[in-house]
């Protein structure tokens, strides 16, 4: 009887304890999907490479134009004078520090209490190829010297050329822009230096009033790729109400050359104010001419900006 008591109570105990028995089988299973599934990191950005590794990485900033990056290149004013910043625009399909004239202005403005902008020009259309089928190269050609022998072939057709030029035009609108933000450290006046097309693009857009006027505009070796555009640039040019620097170098495009002389005469002509064309050797290779052109350019931003 004591035994059958006895088995009793252990089959009562037996049962009273698979509850919990249950309850510790089902624990390990939810912390191994805990682990098997961890919380996903938060990714780090990858930072954008640059081109200018050479340079301080305090003076490579960038801004944004269509969803892509475009560098800007900043310098701060040096010395107790702070007149301003200038913004120094270089040939199209350059960089914002392509080697030369404009990169040396960039660097050595700065002393003269400029603190200097450097901005990414727009490109030029990759050069056409007109390919000739090779069933054709035997055929008597149609036109063939229609193009004047003493003008540069198209780069691009012509159906394609007002489509890019307003392209170029849009990006310098969206790039200066933003400007004034960057800029916002380095208050006072604003110059703005170009040259060659970039310098006929900012001409049109000026005249269009699609950028706000710099206090003093400088541009070395104006002109536009395309021959329409570039004989109406002298009157564009003439009519702005800003102080202008016309800059010709003796070796500049041909186009600029073609149109110097009529720049002069119709600021002339049209009593433009504070209108100066001065005439600069700008060798490539000539650090000295550079020197004088950089002399020129602070002389005048200074004086015609009121700014000394």
């Amino acid at each position: 009887m004591v035994r059958i008591l006895c088995f009793i109570f252990s089959c009562i105990v037996g049962i009273t304890a698979l509850p919990s028995f249950s309850a510790d089988t089902t624990t390990p299973a939810v912390n191994t999907v805990e682990k098997e599934n961890p919380p996903t990191p938060t990714p780090t950005p990858t930072p954008k490479k640059t081109n200018y590794n050479y340079l301080p990485a305090s003076e490579i900033k960038q801004i944004t134009i269509d969803n892509k990056q475009y560098d800007l290149l900043v310098r701060p004013w040096e010395g107790k004078k702070k007149l301003g910043a200038a913004i120094i625009l270089p040939a199209t399909n350059g960089t914002a520090d392509s080697p030369g004239l404009m990169a040396f202005v960039r660097r050595n403005i700065n002393p003269a209490g400029w603190a200097s902008l450097g901005v990414t020009p727009p490109t030029e259309p990759p050069t056409a190829n007109f390919a000739t089928d090779a069933t054709e190269v035997t055929s008597a050609g149609a036109a063939q010297l229609s193009a004047p022998s003493n003008k540069a072939s198209l780069k691009v057709k012509p159906e394609d050329n007002n489509k890019h030029q307003q392209e170029q035009e849009d990006f310098l609108v969206k790039s200066m822009s933003q400007l004034d933000a960057i800029g916002a450290d380095y208050a006072g006046k604003r110059i703005l230096i170009t040259a060659d097309q970039s310098a006929g693009l900012l001409i049109s857009l000026l005249s269009q009033k699609k950028i706000a006027n710099p206090d003093v505009l400088i541009v070395i070796n104006p002109y536009r790729e395309d021959e329409q555009r570039n004989q109406a640039l002298p009157e564009l040019l003439a009519k702005l109400t800003m102080p202008i620097l016309d800059i010709q170098s003796p070796d500049g495009h041909p186009a600029s050359l073609e149109t110097a002389n009529h720049r002069k005469t119709l600021a002339v002509t049209l009593e433009s104010p504070n209108y100066r064309q001065t005439t600069l050797a700008l060798n490539l290779d000539n650090e000295s001419a550079w020197q004088n052109c950089l002399n020129t350019i602070k002389g005048f931003a200074a004086r015609m900006s009121g700014a000394q």
